[in-house]
């Protein structure tokens, strides 16, 4: 478990200032943009309010009768109190002289507050228009006027009426616009520092509370680290595509480890079978294999798992040509002693019958009886030797038989067996492992032999131009369709617990090296394995 490191909060503060940066010009470019907008859009909505308003205006009958009848200062004065955006409102003569006046925020209704209508509006009414947006004869102070023409039951042209908005009005409404844009602002400042806080903890948790300067470093240390170990790593992501390569890996398979990074497994390692760990979800430890120059390797392989799903797997690589060198060698000794171990437990008996027939003083016998079995011995040593020149296979089948003279059973090599020992098919290591575990096999089916049939054990190892084909062949008492069926798988055994992973390794083996496995067996008959491999170079 990585322990954090308190770190400067430097970076995250950086962060969260970038992030306020950036969401104070997104804001004040939306936000402007808005406020434009909407003064656009006001601006647009008032005057056509004042159009409407100067129009509605202009229609009442008390006005179209008599702009000077006495109700008309009445009617002004309703009106002006009566719509909300109006300040001022005004009625002129058909010459465009102030007939009558009324201002909402001070009171006054003298008409001298006013001058008359320019040509320009009277022209723009005598040429048949209804309304006009003009402030040329604007009372002091306003903003924007509207004109309508006022025309009589008969369609005369009797008078006009002007209606407007104080600059005041319009800069209420432009603070209240500007109020409302900066709480939101204020608002979505408060939600982005939020933000930028929960973001650079995120970041923080990610990065194992580490500056990114810090994190940067130490994941290099720790490359470097691995690019250093003697053992080979290689690791796949869930879509079985390369992630992860070492040097040694990359030496002990001959992968480039550039070109190889993002490559699908395939294509950068054919032979692998780092896979079949995703597939089962069980680690695998010490595989024996090849890499692709030859050399001698042992593998472990682990699946990799976040959150109760497997997102890829590890395999480790460890170089072992010299320790397999030295471990074969060691090998054939270890059978040899075993070889000598079941030869002096079979001497001492012989030793036990000679001392008997010396006793007895039948000194014929005695030396017919010696010379009998020393041949018999000779012979088989010199049999296995002359067909199998490999001295480790050799000895592993020597000392498979005296075990099996000891077991009293018959132990046999096929006639026709032969073995170069150069490893081309199968490295020596893996094909005693094999040979072992079958030959284990079979002596232990022997035990659920029936009495009255014979115990035998036949082996075939031949090895020609263009492959080799292994068998190992028992008199034993045979499987069941269910029980060949899950012979292979590991674990499964019909001998106990803490057993079932000989044949397991084996299938392994086989598979790593392009052979294949068959297994032949008949219930009271007895049972088969062959096995055949090509040249995997």
């Amino acid at each position: 478990m990585h322990k954090k490191k308190n770190t400067s909060p430097k970076i995250y503060v950086q962060i969260r200032k970038m992030l306020l940066l950036g969401i104070v010009i997104a804001l004040g470019l939306s936000l402007g943009v808005s406020f434009l907008l909407n003064l656009i859009q006001e601006s647009r909505s008032r005057d056509q309010t004042l159009s409407s308003a100067a129009q509605v205006a202009a229609n009442p009958p008390v006005l179209m009768e008599d702009i000077h009848h006495t109700q008309a200062t009445e009617y002004i004065r309703r009106t002006v109190r009566n719509v909300p955006s109006i300040d001022v409102f005004a009625v002129y003569d058909k010459s465009g002289a102030p007939v009558a006046f009324y201002d909402l925020a001070s009171g006054a209704d003298d008409p001298a507050l006013l001058t008359s209508l320019s040509e320009n509006v009277m022209a723009w009414f005598t040429a048949g228009n209804d309304t006009i947006l003009y402030n040329g004869e604007a009372p002091s102070g306003t903003d924007r006027c509207a004109y309508a023409a006022i025309y009589s039951s008969e369609g005369e042209l009797t008078g006009f009426v002007m209606v407007g908005i104080y600059m005041r009005s319009i800069q209420m409404m432009v603070l209240r616009m500007l109020l409302f844009h900066l709480l939101a602002c204020v608002v979505a400042l408060i939600a982005g520092s939020l933000l930028s806080l929960r973001l650079s903890r995120n970041i923080k948790e990610e990065l194992l509370g580490y500056e990114p300067d810090a994190f940067r470093k130490l994941f290099l240390q720790r490359m470097d680290i691995l690019d250093a170990l003697d053992e080979g790593l290689l690791a796949i992501d869930e879509n079985k595509c390369v992630t992860y390569l070492n040097r040694a890996a990359s030496e002990i398979l001959q992968i480039d480890q550039s070109a190889a990074l993002g490559q699908p497994l395939k294509a950068v390692y054919p032979r692998s079978s780092i896979p079949r760990v995703m597939r089962t979800g069980l680690p695998e430890y010490n595989i024996s294999l090849e890499s692709i120059t030859h050399v001698s390797v042992l593998s472990d392989r682990i699946p990799l798992w976040h959150n109760g799903k497997i997102e890829g797997a590890v395999a480790i690589f460890r170089n072992r040509t010299e320790v397999t060198k030295l471990a074969q060698d060691l090998t054939g000794v270890q059978h040899i002693v075993e070889a000598l171990r079941a030869y002096t437990h079979e001497f001492t008996n012989k030793l036990h019958v000679i001392l008997g027939l010396l006793q007895l003083g039948d000194i014929q016998h005695a030396e017919a009886y010696v010379l009998r079995i020393t041949e018999t011995r000779a012979q088989s040593i010199g049999y296995i030797s002359d067909r199998i020149q490999d001295p480790s296979v050799a000895a592993l089948l020597i000392g498979k038989a005296y075990r099996a003279a000891e077991l009293d059973i018959l132990f046999t090599l096929d006639p026709a067996s032969t073995l170069h020992g150069n490893g081309q098919y199968l490295p020596v290591t893996g094909l005693i492992t094999v040979l072992g575990n079958l030959i284990e096999n079979s002596f232990d089916a022997m035990r659920g032999a029936p009495a009255d049939v014979p115990s035998e054990v036949t082996v075939s190892i031949r090895e020609g131009a263009h492959g080799l084909l292994l068998s190992v062949d028992d008199t034993g008492p045979g499987m069941t369709e269910e029980v060949k069926q899950h012979i292979f798988e590991r674990g499964f055994s019909t001998k106990g617990d803490g057993r079932g992973t000989g044949l397991a390794l084996v299938q392994d083996i086989i598979e790593t090296y392009n052979g294949t496995i068959r297994v032949e067996s008949d219930l009271g008959v007895g049972t088969s394995f062959i096995i055949t491999l090509t040249d995997h170079t």
